[in-house]
């Protein structure tokens, strides 16, 4: 169950309000019967009336916003090592070689 709360004063219950401007701008809010009262009342001035006296409310749910894109990372520059070198390979018989000589 998704209890909506007022974005306000967070009071329970709340209904999610949504007004469009002509020019593309749209807030949604969550609003309680206390601030939602001056949007009821235009709503009430405009004739929109549902049965019974009600007004008719577009509740929409809010929308998500587009998943933001992503940039891949940037790589860590690499240092440049000295070459390595390799160790001599040397057989048995040069190292015997090498003992004598000392």
């Amino acid at each position: 169950m998704k209890l909506t709360a007022c974005d306000i004063d967070r009071a329970v219950p709340a209904q999610t309000y949504t007004i469009e401007v002509e020019d593309g701008r749209k807030v949604t809010k969550d609003l309680c019967a206390e601030h939602a009262a001056p949007i009821e009342a235009v709503l009430a001035e405009s004739g929109e009336a549902g049965p019974e006296g009600e007004v008719a409310v577009r509740v929409e749910p809010a929308a998500k916003p587009p998943p933001r894109k992503r940039t891949p990372a940037k790589k860590a520059a690499t240092k440049k090592t000295a070459a390595r070198r390799r160790p001599k390979v040397t057989s048995l018989a040069e190292i015997e070689a090498s003992k004598k000589k000392t």
